[in-house]
């Protein structure tokens, strides 16, 4: 009788060992997001989610210049990302901007309602 107990626990104990994460897993996620920091991870977290628990972009922040930061063997490893790619516990997401463009400003010339790229 002990052993069909413990067979009935078997699928128990697999569904409670499989969720198991790492009690202080964070992810940081970093650049130009409005709450830069250190976030609780979880598993199947995505780009997209980590940015969203720093606040989001700021103004010049682009889902064009995400990247992954990870500890791989000992040696960091850097990757393009998209927002859809899955992070890992102890990543760091950063957030770039767009890239600079010569003689395309912002702010200032928008604010005085011309757009100084426009202009001939």
């Amino acid at each position: 009788m002990t052993a069909g107990l413990g067979l009935l626990l078997w699928p128990l104990l697999l569904a409670q060992t499989s969720a198991v994460q790492p009690a202080d897993a964070t992810v940081h996620v970093f650049g130009l997001v409005a709450n830069p920091g250190p976030y609780a991870w979880s598993q199947a977290m995505t780009v997209r989610e980590a940015v969203a628990l720093a606040g989001g972009y700021v103004e010049d922040g682009s889902k064009n210049g995400l990247e992954i930061q990870r500890m791989v063997d000992g040696k960091l490893v850097s990757k393009v990302a998209t927002e859809d790619d899955t992070v890992e516990a102890d990543d760091v997401v950063m957030v770039r901007g767009e890239p600079f463009r010569p003689g395309v400003t912002r702010g200032a010339s928008l604010l005085l309602g011309r757009c100084a790229a426009c202009a001939s």
